[in-house]
């Protein structure tokens, strides 16, 4: 579970694909040395789980299930990304409760300034 408040802006340092799947490589020098093997963290809002981190770079593999759902397969490098690292049980919600399992990429259909608010209505 996540918040949905991002705790860093992360720099994609590559991204590879390979076949049906892809390598990401994210520079989060201040969550990145927080984050353990195996540690889920919300990328762009979605769910993915860390494979390898060295200091304050941060490896996560997209199957092709998660490239097809989202844009991440669209990164490149030097993009930034939206960080969050998973609610710890014990941790303060400041946000709301967010899964990070993603259905499906909508299209923007509208975005409209409302004074100082965007308006966005996705399809």
């Amino acid at each position: 579970m996540f918040t949905g408040i991002v705790e860093e802006k992360g720099q994609v340092l590559a991204f590879q694909r390979n076949g049906g799947s892809a390598k990401l490589v994210v520079f989060a020098p201040s969550l990145g040395p927080k984050i353990a093997v195996g540690d889920s963290v919300a990328v762009n809002g979605c769910c993915l789980t860390a494979t390898r981190r060295e200091g304050g770079e941060l490896t996560f593999d997209l199957l092709d299930e998660t490239l097809a759902r989202t844009n991440l397969g669209q990164l490149k490098a030097d993009a930034c990304v939206n960080l969050e690292r998973a609610l710890a049980a014990n941790g303060r919600l400041g946000g709301h409760f967010v899964q990070g399992h993603i259905d499906c990429a909508g299209s923007v259909v509208a975005l409209e300034k409302s004074g100082v608010d965007r308006r966005l209505e996705v399809e």
